[in-house]
């Protein structure tokens, strides 16, 4: 030790390490806020990716919608050959069904097909994540089943009255096949006080939707998207009836 140099007293040495944990504690939820922030600008990004996919394939198709097809035939709810996306998101183990997917070839990354917040594991293999966190809405030339109910499916896009307010994609908590089944409000449905498929919760208690005018938004929810308990509390159901209002419209 240098002549004259003083070493750091106990008191010294437990007053710097409590700064440190301070500075540690007020540093944390700032990266940890800041890594949300990312994966929910990212998840937007795909989103985007995918509403433009969907749009280009309906330029090329003579104005008609990507097939949303799917059926439980199998036990499960599988999206149908021929569709915007094929198989079952918690059932598939490899990327082979997006690929199938008809709005594919306009961006051939499977990687715009998952959100980076989304955790949720494989049914088939508990190891690996599932391979999509995105659902296109039932509305938009889904299943035949719901040409008995209004609003009827919709299969151009010249008969959306209002894109910009009607929702497409969108990230959920419970991604099996690619169509995302919501009722309509208004018409004495039985299931339109109920969520039939949930929007996740992954991004400070909210979710992303694209819609088909090709802008992405977030939107905040009154309360968690999980198990959704019938009948919904009153911040559910009105998170319900926000959705509702971006189906499309008679």
């Amino acid at each position: 030790m240098t002549l004259g140099a003083r070493a750091f007293t106990l008191i010294e040495l437990l007053v710097v390490i409590a700064i440190i944990a301070i500075l540690a504690g007020l540093l944390v939820p700032a990266l940890a806020t800041g890594k949300s922030k990312a994966q929910s600008a990212s998840c937007q990004n795909h989103l985007k990716q995918l509403q433009m996919s969907w749009l280009l394939y309906l330029h090329d198709q003579n104005d008609r919608l990507a097939p949303n097809k799917d059926d439980d035939s199998t036990g499960d709810w599988v999206s149908l050959p021929g569709s915007w996306v094929e198989g079952n998101a918690l059932l598939d183990v490899n990327t082979t069904n997006i690929q199938k997917g008809v709005i594919f070839p306009y961006n051939s990354s499977v990687a715009v097909y998952r959100c980076p917040s989304d955790r949720t594991a494989s049914t088939n293999n508990p190891n690996g994540l599932s391979t999509r966190s995105y659902m296109l809405q039932v509305w938009l030339e889904g299943n035949e089943f719901f040409d008995n109910y209004l609003p009827r499916i919709q299969r151009k896009y010249t008969s959306l009255k209002n894109p910009s307010r009607v929702f497409a994609f969108l990230d959920s908590w419970n991604c099996d096949s690619g169509s995302f089944y919501i009722s309509p409000y208004g018409y004495g449905y039985e299931v339109e006080n109920d969520w039939m498929s949930s929007p996740s919760n992954w991004h400070n208690r909210g979710a992303n939707l694209s819609f088909t005018d090709g802008h992405v938004e977030f939107h905040r929810w009154n309360c968690p998207k999980n198990d959704n308990p019938s009948p919904l509390a009153a911040p559910d159901l009105a998170d319900l009836r926000w959705l509702q209002a971006r189906v499309p419209q008679e």
